[in-house]
């Protein structure tokens, strides 16, 4: 049997952008050039599930923006309904390529809506023989239903359906479907303005349905309804009759085209992946059929045995190491991938280490090699005994450079950036989350030879462009270095106190059980205080409080912004916040830590370092950089990490006020520098200059001004951060300008050269691309101005002590010092040294951080010694 999909576009399409749209404007999903896809993404995954079953004939229909004969006769129609969202029109020509390139014919018709082209193909269809399947969300599409003909109503995505044919709408109104014109006559429907009969809701109309079973011939007995609602329907008559009128879909449109050419085409498969590609939508790749992709004649040999080993070793290979898991200090080798370009090799773990040639090949120093993500590379082999040098070309690093958009966690993702499709996505080869799994030898062999080759293939082309953009000293200088650096941090990791670790798990466990008691008993009930519904109930139902904010599914919220309005309208709400941060440090960090801690008893962290955009390092696995220090629970946590040895201190070393310094240094702000390089107290003096008082108060105050600026800061946020209106903010923003004037100049040209290139440079030339900065969205532009303005600054300072990383490694490592660096959190270094060393460390760290780089600014560090991290001020 013929069967023809009929699907309401732009139903799906507002479905989609409004289902990610919640968090607002600034969290909307962008491919790596700053085009937004939420929309798109949404509108995909839809499409992909609805065509994933047995059809012969399909088509999508969308609206126009001409007037329908609807609009013509009633000038309200539709009327009151907000204009599209600019970066959801933004879309509208993307929606249209995808379906273009999945040869699903799309249509629309001037002067008719996506309603009546549906309407008359599903009449046609049905006519002659054709199963017919309606998707939208629009209950309107229900007065086509017949026995040919189901209407499937999205009520969420595509996962909830309800499935409407003449059976289920009985069952559902107790009407007949061919009612459904009437009914929606007789209530109305805000949603395109018809207007009904107003005081007739849905239950009144099938009341009526059912004793008159159509609209005419309720009319023609309207005086026999006694009541409000038979004056009602005699007031309101022709009100009636032109809703109908309104609500009917027109079953004759003159298409210009046959059911023949809805037939089922052939997806133009490269042309879709290329589209994927370009918007950064990898996972709908991942689904396409292997059998629409080019046949693979890639082959490569095993390798086993010493001599065969031997054999290929060579400078300038590409060596490619697989992970079972992402993980690498605790996941298994899967084996090793080489290629020169022409030839390939994979050679399994035990007979690569096996191999006294192959570790002396590894490391090397003077035998070039080509890798992706050596650091990780480096780490593994470390904890087998093993060593890895000579690298010259990391793949990972080289593409987060070029731009940090593309550095993705899979290998495919970034190859193909570069357009580069000649191997599978990790997800297709091992499956993802609980179908994850090792395939047969084959089948990883094939895909780990393959990585070795797109190494090897794309490194010439992205050495090339890291050339045109300068930046091959930041590569060869700055990132191939300091990988090495954090494998050794790594690898080393920080010890944790296990008595102290045991201590405040039962001090915290046990206040979190008080404090459930005291909210039960400030409460009158026992209830889930992590569960934000329960929690709403209660103090909203319960306690009777008034909320301030709704989410944006008209729930009411919980949130910590809408909890601290409440604090002092019960007791109950200080008590609650309390126990919501005590229970995430203990779920976060105390639990988290004690997951994490290896046989040695210390944490390995990963310090991911092609992740920001900022340049900055990223700490996982577990998080050592974000554990919060406002809070004196929060603070106690460092007291958890120590020497590895008794003998040990920690040594802490940080930056002061690097950024301020930056921007001093690359906007030449005169009063800065000469501040900064006669030791004054620059807080202080902006103090005296914009508040004319140097008080504990003032200098606060200043203080946010300083590092407001670097940020972009506006009056409106000023005010809130130092209490004063935002007439004030702004006075004290200009005070504090005229006092440093080459600060706005240095603004405005970062953002007059942001908005003719599309990115900002770091001193280093490390770039960082803004798309935002030439939205046509106010807010979305005025985002990417602050973003502009802080960007060189924040990945300058990044950069900076990266260098001063690589320095002192470089030094404890000639001088064959036993002190290591263990931590990196921004603007501060921790190291591990013995008593024997500690007096040259304390010299030597800040000398050397301090000697990093030279700027028209002194770097300035603080050191400070202790037998935990908690001792460090």
């Amino acid at each position: 049997m013929e069967k023809l999909i009929l699907i309401d576009g732009n139903s799906l399409f507002f479905r989609a952008y409004y289902a990610t749209a919640y968090l607002g404007t600034a969290n909307l999903m962008k491919n790596s050039q700053g085009v937004y896809t939420n929309a798109l993404f949404g509108f995909v995954n839809m499409i992909d599930k609805i065509i994933d079953q047995p059809y012969t004939h399909a088509l999508i229909a969308f609206d126009t923006k001409e007037k329908t004969k609807r609009h013509l006769s009633y000038d309200a129609y539709k009327a009151g309904r907000p204009p599209m969202p600019e970066e959801m029109a933004q879309q509208i020509p993307l929606i249209h390529s995808y379906l273009k390139y999945l040869n699903l014919k799309d249509e629309s018709l001037a002067g008719y809506e996506a309603d009546d082209i549906i309407g008359t193909l599903s009449r046609l269809a049905s006519e002659n023989g054709y199963e017919v399947s309606i998707y939208s969300s629009d209950k309107d599409l229900l007065q086509l239903i017949n026995d040919k003909v189901t209407v499937h109503l999205l009520k969420k995505g595509v996962t909830d359906i309800e499935s409407m044919n003449p059976k289920t709408f009985y069952d559902k109104y107790e009407l007949h479907h061919t009612q459904m014109i009437d009914l929606k006559a007789l209530m109305g429907d805000p949603s395109d303005n018809i207007p009904g009969v107003p005081g007739v809701g849905e239950k009144t109309a099938i009341k009526l349905l059912k004793e008159y079973e159509t609209l005419e011939n309720l009319l023609a007995h309207k005086t026999e309804i006694k009541g409000k609602l038979g004056e009602r329907l005699i007031e309101h008559e022709q009100l009636a009759i032109m809703s109908k009128e309104l609500a009917t879909i027109d079953l004759y449109v003159p298409l210009g085209f046959t059911l023949e050419d809805t037939i089922k085409k052939p997806v133009r498969t490269e042309d879709l992946i290329g589209f994927y590609n370009e918007m950064d939508l990898h996972q709908f790749i991942k689904r396409i059929d292997k059998k629409d992709t080019a046949v693979d004649t890639f082959t490569y040999k095993v390798l086993k045995d010493h001599d065969e080993i031997s054999n290929i070793l060579k400078p300038n290979l590409a060596i490619h190491i697989e992970f079972s898991d992402y993980n690498y200090h605790n996941s298994d080798i899967l084996g090793f991938g080489l290629s020169d370009g022409t030839n390939h090799y994979y050679i399994h773990k035990d007979d690569a280490l096996a191999s006294i040639d192959f570790q002396l090949y590894l490391s090397d120093p003077f035998t070039e090699k080509y890798t992706y993500d050596s650091k990780a590379f480096r780490v593994a082999l470390k904890w087998l005994g093993y060593d890895l040098r000579g690298v010259k070309f990391d793949l990972l690093l080289a593409a987060y450079l070029i731009n940090q958009k593309i550095a993705k966690d899979d290998f495919k993702v970034i190859c193909m950036a570069f357009n580069y499709n000649q191997i599978d996505y990790d997800d297709n080869i091992y499956g993802r989350g609980a179908k994850k799994g090792i395939p047969s030898e084959d089948i990883y062999q094939t895909h780990i030879a393959k990585k070795a080759k797109a190494i090897f293939d794309l490194r010439a082309s992205l050495l090339d462009e890291l050339k045109a953009y300068d930046q091959l000293s930041l590569f060869y200088d700055i990132e191939m270095p300091l990988s090495i650096v954090l494998a050794d941090m790594e690898y080393t990791g920080v010890k944790v106190d296990q008595e102290e670790l045991n201590r405040q798990k039962e001090s915290l466990k046990s206040r979190i059980t008080e404090l459930e008691k005291k909210i039960y008993e400030s409460s009158g009930k026992e209830f889930n205080i992590s569960s934000p519904k329960q929690l709403a109930e209660v103090l909203f139902v319960d306690l009777n409080l008034e909320p301030s904010k709704k989410t944006k599914t008209k729930s009411l919220s919980t949130n910590v912004e809408v909890l601290n309005t409440l604090k002092d309208k019960h007791p109950v709400v200080e008590l609650i916040l309390e126990y919501r941060q005590l229970s995430k440090l203990y779920s976060t960090y105390i639990e988290g830590l004690e997951k994490s801690i290896f046989s040695d008893s210390k944490v390995h962290t990963i310090y991911a370092q092609a992740l920001t955009a900022t340049g900055r390092l990223s700490s996982i696995e577990p998080n050592l950089q974000n554990i919060p220090i406002r809070t004196e629970e929060g603070r106690e946590i460092r007291k958890l990490f120590v020497p590895s040895k008794n003998d040990y201190q920690l040594l802490g070393a940080d930056y002061s006020q690097i950024e301020l310094r930056v921007l001093a240094h690359m906007g030449e702000v005169k009063n800065l520098i000469e501040n900064f390089n006669s030791n004054k107290d620059v807080h202080s003096q902006t103090a005296l200059e914009v508040f004319g008082s140097a008080s504990k108060e003032d200098r606060r105050k200043a203080k946010a001004v300083n590092f407001g600026i670097i940020y972009g800061i506006g009056a409106w946020s000023l005010s809130e951060d130092i209490g004063v209106t935002p007439r004030e903010a702004q006075a004290y923003i200009d005070k504090y300008l005229d006092f440093y004037p080459e600060i706005k100049t240095y603004m405005d040209s970062v953002i007059t050269e942001a908005s003719s290139l599309g990115y900002v440079k770091t001193l280093f030339n490390r770039r960082r691309y803004i798309e935002e900065i030439k939205s046509p969205i106010y807010a979305v532009r005025e985002f990417g101005k602050r973003t502009a303005m802080n960007a060189p600054i924040q990945g300058s300072a990044a950069d900076i002590i990266k260098i001063a990383m690589i320095d002192l490694h470089r030094y404890i490592e000639t001088n064959k010092l036993k002190s290591r660096l263990l931590l990196q959190v921004h603007d501060e270094l921790i190291l591990e040294v013995p008593e024997t060393e500690m007096t040259l460390m304390n010299q030597m760290v800040p000398e050397v951080m301090s000697k990093a780089v030279k700027l028209k600014v002194k770097l300035e560090t603080s050191c400070d010694t202790g037998e935990n991290w908690f001792m460090l001020k």
